[in-house]
């Protein structure tokens, strides 16, 4: 009787023990994973330069989000046009020219993406201004000059080219595509940039694999992307592609949908450290899924408005404080009246917001104040002399009930010749958080929701 009893128990152990070992060897569920995201002036990146300091960089990355924000701001000012009633406007779909006003070159991240079976490795612009998913691909009759390997979709068991009549290409923003005989054709994209840049190729579906910050790879089949067979214009040659992560129904999140709970979220180290930090390891992420929650008792929320582009991400900026007291802004207030990107460097106020903002910094600190030689920066303040405990007073947004307090490290950028300068520029009918005042906060988009999260972190050493 006690030996059964034994030999049960022993059983029992056996059993759990094989669950336990099942347990762990069972993958990590591929809606949980983060990548690398990385800045284009780290080490990391192929297009650093060591022969720049690190002010020099910081003033490159402000002329293309001049460049940037422009363009941004006439995309927004053509959807509005597109859906104000007027008499010359026959509700036909502006989406071709609506969509093209990204600029090809004025990106800021990179990251690594597989295509195809077996997976070709490519390194890619990510991009949340942008839907589209693409690559350059062989044959590429006329492509920029490019050091990235070309993709050939001839070589992978998965490609598969999509029709004209199929969903996906009724999306596009521009194609080939003509009449109802054509429905059965490839569908053929011509994809154009607000600097005159253009891709254009087949669409098609392909196997995308990524490999994950733990080293693992996870793979999702019949992802809708562009086969590009000409690519010319101010494209960098280091990249072979772009990772569209913009709220489009093309877009890499868009796509993934239920597979990654339509969450993602990214967590961007500082610029200066992503330009000077000397260990190669240290790159901001890119997280999709249940890795991608915002929560603990610091994260904040705010609404995603449903705005004129829905490449966009919209939230509602209802007011600005310095040092605890409210800034007096005239107009730029109601739903959804700035947009979060990621690929622009400088935030983007309107006037009437800017001006007061400027105004109350100018009274907070009490340094003189210098003009920036190139006209870059709008507001400068002379640091030389300032005493070694002075400190920026900071600065909040209040999105709703959420206020996202920036440290001066997101407001303000140091030069070379012992000034500060307020990380702010006029926008021209169009507000834009850019990456500095981002850096530093896990900051998650979902999608299904509907809401934007922040919470401050220090995104170096986090393991988001």
């Amino acid at each position: 009787m006690a030996a059964s009893a034994s030999f049960a128990a022993l059983d029992l152990l056996l059993l759990l023990s094989l669950c336990l070992i099942v347990i762990s060897l069972k993958p990590m569920p591929t809606n949980a994973f983060a990548v690398d995201l990385i800045h284009r002036d780290s080490l990391r990146s192929p297009l650093y330069d060591a022969s720049l300091s690190v002010p020099q960089r910081l003033r490159a990355a402000a002329r293309r989000s001049h460049a940037r924000a422009e363009l941004l701001s006439r995309t927004f000012s053509l959807a509005r046009a597109a859906t104000a009633p007027s008499s010359d406007n026959d509700g036909s779909n502006n989406d071709g020219s609506i969509e093209s006003e990204v600029v090809a070159n004025n990106f800021e991240y990179l990251m690594t993406i597989h295509v195809g079976s077996p997976p070709n490795k490519i390194l890619a612009i990510a991009d949340t201004g942008s839907d589209l998913i693409w690559t350059n691909c062989d044959p590429c009759q006329q492509c920029y000059q490019k050091d990235a390997p070309l993709f050939d979709p001839r070589s992978s068991s998965t490609y598969s080219d999509l029709t004209c009549g199929s969903s996906p290409c009724s999306q596009l923003p521009a194609t080939e595509c003509g009449g109802v005989d054509q429905q059965s054709s490839a569908c053929k994209y011509v994809y154009t940039y607000g600097d005159g840049s253009h891709t254009v190729g087949n669409l098609a579906t392909e196997t995308l694999t990524f490999q994950t910050v733990g080293g693992r790879r996870v793979n999702f089949p019949n992802v809708s992307f562009g086969c590009s067979h000409e690519s010319q214009g101010t494209f960098d040659r280091h990249s072979a592609g772009l990772v569209g992560l913009g709220g489009g129904p093309l877009s890499l999140v868009s796509q993934l949908g239920p597979a990654i709970q339509h969450k993602f979220s990214y967590c961007l180290i500082p610029s200066y450290a992503a330009a000077a930090n000397s260990s190669a390891n240290s790159t901001s992420r890119l997280s999709f899924g249940a890795g991608a929650v915002v929560d603990g008792r610091d994260a904040l929320s705010t609404p995603l408005v449903d705005g004129e582009v829905q490449t966009f991400y919209t939230v509602s900026l209802d007011g600005i404080s310095v040092g605890g007291e409210d800034v007096d802004v005239q107009g730029g207030g109601g739903d959804g009246n700035i947009i979060v990107d990621s690929g622009t460097t400088l935030t983007y106020l309107v006037p009437g917001v800017l001006r007061p903002l400027e105004a109350k910094l100018k009274r907070s600190i009490q340094l003189p104040i210098v003009k920036d030689p190139e006209g870059l920066f709008e507001l400068c303040f002379d640091i030389s002399n300032a005493a070694s405990d002075f400190e920026f007073p900071e600065i909040a947004l209040r999105f709703g009930a959420a206020a996202v307090v920036l440290s001066a490290s997101n407001a303000f950028v140091r030069q070379e010749d012992g000034a500060a300068c307020l990380a702010m520029a006029t926008g021209s009918g169009l507000s834009i958080l850019g990456n500095i005042a981002q850096q530093n906060f896990h900051i998650g988009y979902d999608l299904q929701e509907r809401k934007l999260s922040f919470a401050k972190t220090d995104c170096a050493t986090t393991s988001i």
